[in-house]
């Protein structure tokens, strides 16, 4: 005869309670081993352009051949003014080697973007991958272009490019930037023959001078450019909102507290020196170029005392009158200093009877604060392309020099 045991009810709710228990325990290891998984492999993305940095971008054609390759644009240099095509370079690292990530293009609302989808297999022992985009826009204005990433490793990461821009609409907003200074040096390429393209510096200044209109050139002799109906001063268009700024019909920007860009190029925000101002420090430029078209070298101590040494160095070969047995030429000066309204720099050598009239601006913070001690200066000055040549003004932008220079 078989015998049947009953358990106290106690019993009998105690295993009830302890069944669902076992179930979330194991539910909740499962949880961890997936966190493991995923924590195993943490994506880090970055792009090309920085995500603070607005893209131009073409119109698409689609009557047209399609656009080239994202390494085609690459070998052509990514210049978005000369090529037909913008590329966008979506970077992606792990803390282990990348296996089998998938890259999605899940915002492109407005834009034509190739691929859509790709597919990083096995980068060997390579925890970093580029994947290249091409990228042109269907519709003017302002579009975002969002990239979602997966693996089964690691969790989802997303990442977004918000100032895609393709002319052919104005920002929103009427705001001013009116008595703002902004300066970038710039490296332009161009084909030299070489494997390789050539670069050449091309310092650009940015002007302010109203509520509606910018010149491309900082004050001369203490004079800022005048814009009047006929002057050929660009317009432009500023959103307070998004810090985006539309320069004439097809250049755009975007100055904010952080970081400031125009047509790709990071600038720094500028202010002229008060009237009488004294400076205390020691400021270089030296160009990393194949060709020079211009000051190749600048290096300037102010003293708080009213003395400065100023000396610099100009390439001359790219122009007709420049001589050739040698393109480079030096200048130097050194005496006392004096500084006027809107920059105006002016430096007299008095022991060779010399005056140079310059342009000063102090980099500042990005909210407008000056910190020429450890940003930099901007200095314009005016030099001739052959040592007998017709003068015209030229400067760079200026690293403060560390530690404490030599005294006069």
């Amino acid at each position: 005869m078989s015998r049947t045991t009953r358990l106290p009810l106690a019993a009998m709710a105690l295993l009830a309670l302890l069944a669902p228990l076992t179930v979330a325990v194991a539910d909740s290891g499962a949880a961890r081993a997936a966190e493991e998984r995923s924590a195993a492999n943490d994506l880090g993305l970055s792009t090309a352009p920085d995500r603070r940095n607005p893209l131009k971008v073409d119109a698409f054609d689609s009557s047209a051949p399609p656009p080239p390759s994202p390494e085609a644009c690459v070998a052509a240099g990514g210049d978005p003014g000369g090529d037909v095509c913008q590329d966008v370079l979506l970077t992606v690292r792990g803390e282990t080697p990348l296996r089998d990530v998938t890259v999605t293009v899940v915002e492109s609302r407005g834009l034509y973007v190739d691929p859509m989808v790709t597919t990083i297999a096995d980068t060997g022992d390579s925890t970093t991958a580029p994947v290249g985009f091409v990228v042109q826009g269907r519709t003017p204005g302002l579009h975002t272009l969002t990239f979602e990433v997966s693996s089964p490793d690691a969790a989802t990461r997303s990442i977004s490019l918000p100032y895609v821009w393709r002319p052919g609409a104005s920002p929103r907003g009427y705001g001013s930037l009116s008595g703002r200074l902004y300066g970038a040096n710039v490296v332009d390429s161009y084909d030299c023959g070489a494997p390789e393209e050539c670069t050449y510096r091309s310092p650009r200044t940015l002007s302010f001078v109203s509520k509606f209109q910018v010149v491309r050139s900082l004050a001369i002799r203490g004079a800022q450019r005048a814009c009047g109906p006929a002057s050929g001063c660009p317009r432009y268009h500023y959103d307070r909102e998004t810090h985006l700024v539309q320069i004439g019909r097809g250049h755009i920007g975007r100055l904010s507290k952080r970081a400031s860009y125009v047509d790709g190029e990071s600038y720094v925000r500028m202010v002229y020196p008060r009237r009488g101002q004294r400076l205390e420090g020691e400021w270089q430029f030296v160009a990393d170029v194949d060709e020079g078209r211009g000051i190749v070298e600048q290096r300037l101590v102010l003293r708080s005392n009213g003395r400065f040494r100023l000396a610099y160095a100009v390439d001359t070969h790219r122009y007709p009158e420049a001589p050739s047995e040698d393109t480079t030429y030096e200048r130097r000066m050194s005496g006392t200093y004096r500084v006027g309204r809107n920059g105006r720099l002016r430096l007299n050598d008095n022991l060779r009877k010399l005056t140079e009239i310059a342009t000063l601006a102090l980099v500042t913070s990005p909210t407008g604060y000056p910190e020429a001690e450890s940003r930099g200066i901007w200095l314009n000055v005016s030099v001739d392309p052959t040592p007998a040549g017709k003068r015209f003004i030229d400067g760079n932008l200026m690293d403060p020099v560390p530690g404490p220079a030599g005294r006069d």
